[in-house]
């Protein structure tokens, strides 16, 4: 048992090792259900709710930033940092992985990707408004928090520039977004094309509202701090309470088995809102739990947190691997099947630890010598006696 990292808030790793958890295993779980009895299904949409909790606690940290910097939003520094802070945390790991899903698309499928695909994954535009990825389809989240990233803090940014009053700003900038992807899947329910699945759910301007119920979770922990610890626990059990109610109705019972719920208007357009809600009812219980020392299992959840954005990128091509490559016979035998599950499992994780080393951190690294000089560019020299804006530094 060693003293805990206080730079970490350990209830926020344990919601983000428990979002990735369940993405790996209801995608993992694939090589295990021919073997498995009918109820072991209902294990299967923990990849949905993995997702959707990713994105509530991103929009959960991420709003917090921008609040910290407050009306220095209006300065292109701050925001030009805030940029690149995120790029070099996001872009290099993922483009890495663009490359390697064209190589996996060749080799697992014998497709040649042409330079066009690639290039608009490679700047998430193949899910923007559309939803048509011929290779590489679980890029389709990193796709919408990308492009949170980039257009939340212009918007803010921009409003700034017509009034210097943050939290109006800042609220509306966040409510217009909350509404017009809440209003765009009500619309686009009655498509032709529209399915909860593969179409509101994957689409980037379909979802920025999961992201917006995190922003302003975080917006109510800063500025309302009392109301946010008053009852965490009674939050945390609501919310469980909802999300299970939320899951139940993915699922319907027909002809003595488990099935998919039909893809009816409520799927297509409020539940991903309640789920979002749900998840954020949990912060903060979360938020507030912190370690004041370390052992084995809490030093294993931080480690999961810390490499969950590897392990999204790395499991699914290691499945297509595995599938393609394992045991011929993997449907016929629980012991194969089972062999390849725990491989999957910790080789993604073993791969997910290298990547992280590596790489990420490498890179993560290089962004603190660029932010400066990003900062010193846009941030006006001070004349007189006044001082150099901070907040960039």
């Amino acid at each position: 048992m060693t003293h805990a990292d206080k730079r970490r808030v350990f209830g926020l790793d344990c919601l983000r090792a428990l979002a990735i958890s369940s993405v790996l295993f209801a995608h993992g779980f694939g090589l295990l259900y021919p073997q498995m009895p009918a109820w072991f299904g209902l294990l299967g949409h923990g990849g949905f709710y993995g997702v959707e909790l990713f994105f509530v606690l991103s929009g959960f940290l991420i709003g917090r930033i921008l609040i910290r910097y407050d009306t220095d939003l209006g300065n292109p520094g701050t925001v030009g940092v805030f940029y690149i802070r995120r790029w070099f945390r996001t872009l290099p790991l993922f483009w890495l992985f663009v490359v390697l899903n064209v190589l996996l698309e060749f080799q697992v499928k014998d497709h040649p990707v042409s330079l066009g695909e690639v290039l608009e994954h490679g700047f998430f535009l193949r899910t923007f408004a559309t939803y048509h990825p011929v290779f590489f389809p679980e890029a389709w989240s990193l796709a919408i928090e990308e492009w949170f990233y980039l257009l939340f803090p212009a918007a803010i940014w921009l409003g700034l520039r017509f009034r210097r009053r943050f939290a109006p700003v800042f609220l509306t900038v966040a409510a217009t977004f909350f509404l017009f992807s809440t209003i765009g899947r009500m619309i686009s329910a009655y498509g032709p094309d529209a399915t909860w699945a593969e179409w509101q759910r994957v689409i980037v301007i379909y979802r920025f509202d999961g992201l917006m119920i995190g922003v302003f979770a975080g917006w109510i922990s800063l500025r309302w701090p009392e109301f946010w610890k008053a009852r965490p626990r009674l939050s945390a059990a609501i919310g469980c309470l909802l999300l299970f109610a939320l899951y139940c109705s993915l699922w319907r019972w027909r002809d003595g088995q488990f099935g998919f719920a039909p893809d009816d208007y409520f799927a297509r357009t409020f539940r991903f809102t309640l789920v979002s809600l749900g998840f954020a009812l949990l912060l903060p219980w979360a938020s507030l739990w912190k370690l004041e020392n370390e052992n084995l299992a809490s030093l294993a959840v931080r480690k999961i947190a810390l490499w969950s954005y590897a392990l999204y990128l790395v499991h699914i091509p290691l499945i297509q691997l595995l599938m393609k490559y394992g045991y011929q016979d993997w449907r016929a035998s629980f012991s194969h099947a089972l062999i390849l599950f725990v491989f999957e499992i910790g080789g993604a994780i073993l791969l997910s630890a290298l990547l992280f080393r590596f790489f990420e951190k490498p890179c993560t690294g290089l962004r603190e010598r660029v932010a400066p000089a990003v900062a010193k560019i846009f941030t006006p020299e001070p004349t007189g006696s006044s001082q150099p804006n901070q907040s960039c530094k």
